[in-house]
């Protein structure tokens, strides 16, 4: 099929499908004016790649005073205590598509056990099954803005969804319909202040929250000499990372520092191809291509710099679990990394696309061990204030308590 007719498709498809949530959304809102029995159960319904990012959002949830998450999802990850997986079976996934398998058992459980909240990550198409059903249950409904004001711009065509990606470039027309939709939901979630900012530009006048990922805060961490990868990138292998700009940040480096140890964790499309680039920058010793690993917070413990080159976030989860380990961040100016990543006090923010300046920063950090000392403090009290698991489990029993006092009910478990 054409790339042409794959727009035409997508745009129709994906403004019909907002349109239609949000007019449903706008005639069904919270016909009970917000009272309820609570349950004491939330319902997610998300896709969750590795359990790095599943613990780091779904754990925290775990222990802010939910007594359960009805968790719809296409398989188990990590069975955890306070968690329901809700998975559809193969052939229904066949029958309805994986979007429609999901939409159609997280409405069997919000009609069965009505949760207090129904909440999606990315909006095509978790959130707008979860404000749908939310509607239809009469409850508040959640979108998780996972990846910054990039999974909204355009309609949202950076992201990696089959529809989405088919829009090929940017569309207004479907980019007013989305932000129709988000104007709908009761309670939004983003992950810094840049996107915060660009929520309420949208229209949105409801409540906002700035929560992020979050990380187990490590017992010990090493000084300098302890560590022996002096760069670690952790990320997929593919476009939107810019891992091939993270190569020649390399290759500039290893002019000065020939031993210069690195490691990239990840696996994606991109990989055989950076591979060959390595070789041809003739840094293949360089580095080390170690795809998915189950240890990277012992990886993280020796390394000293992280670089993340990626040309959009959110704030990034590898970024905070780096930092937690006392590993100093020099990374892209690119959506909420700059909240965390305090230039010149624990880490460095550079233009996405300046070489030169990651370059110049890093030699800075590898030259100067007591820069990089002091640097590593600060990033490990930084990360563990903002996203240690305490304190993002505290953030959302601040939010789900505001729900209910908003519903004029009396709390329950928070």
């Amino acid at each position: 099929m054409k790339k042409s007719v794959r727009r035409l498709l997508a745009q129709g498809v994906l403004w019909t499908v907002y349109r239609l949530t949000a007019a449903f959304s706008f005639l069904l809102a919270r016909r009970g004016q917000g009272h309820w029995q609570p349950s004491g159960r939330i319902l997610v319904i998300g896709t969750f790649h590795n359990p790095n990012w599943f613990h780091a959002h779904i754990t925290p949830l775990t222990q802010s005073g939910i007594d359960e998450i009805i968790l719809v999802t296409d398989a188990v990850v990590d069975p955890l205590p306070g968690v329901r997986y809700v998975c559809p079976p193969v052939w229904t996934t066949k029958l309805l598509t994986r979007a429609g398998a999901k939409f159609f058992y997280a409405l069997v459980q919000g009609v069965r056990f009505r949760p207090d909240l129904f909440m999606g990550y990315h909006i095509f198409p978790a959130a707008i099954s979860a404000l749908i059903i939310a509607r239809i249950c009469d409850r508040p409904a959640c979108f998780q803005v996972t990846s910054g004001p990039l999974e909204l711009e355009g309609g949202g065509w950076h992201a990696e969804n089959v529809v989405l990606t088919a829009l090929g470039g940017p569309s207004l027309w479907v980019e007013s319909a989305v932000h129709a939709v988000c104007r709908e939901f009761d309670l939004i979630i983003v992950r810094g202040s840049k996107a915060a900012d660009y929520i309420r530009r949208l229209g949105y006048q409801r409540r906002l929250a700035v929560i992020t990922g979050s990380m187990e805060e490590p017992v010990v961490t090493r000084d300098f000499q302890q560590r022996s990868i002096d760069l670690i990138f952790v990320g997929r292998l593919t476009e939107y990372k810019r891992p091939d700009r993270f190569l020649r940040v390399v290759a500039k480096l290893v002019e000065k520092y020939p031993h210069l140890h690195v490691s990239m964790v990840g696996d994606g499309p991109d990989r055989a191809a950076l591979e060959t680039m390595a070789g041809d920058m003739q840094i293949t010793e360089n580095i080390s291509f170690l795809g998915r690993r189950s240890d990277v917070p012992a990886l993280l413990l020796d390394a000293r710099v992280f670089v993340l080159s990626s040309r959009w976030e959110g704030l990034s989860i590898a970024m905070i679990e780096a930092m937690m380990s006392g590993v100093v961040p020099v990374v892209a100016d690119v959506g909420d990394l700059a909240d965390l990543a305090d230039n010149q006090a624990n880490g460095f923010v550079v233009e996405a696309d300046d070489v030169d300046a990651y370059v110049a920063r890093i030699d800075g950090l590898l030259g100067n061990e007591s820069v990089w000392q002091a640097f590593s403090k600060n990033a490990r009290q930084a990360a563990i204030a903002s996203s240690s698991r305490a304190a993002v489990a505290e953030k959302w029993r601040s939010e789900f308590r505001a729900l209910r006092t908003a519903g004029n009910e009396p709390e329950k478990n928070l």
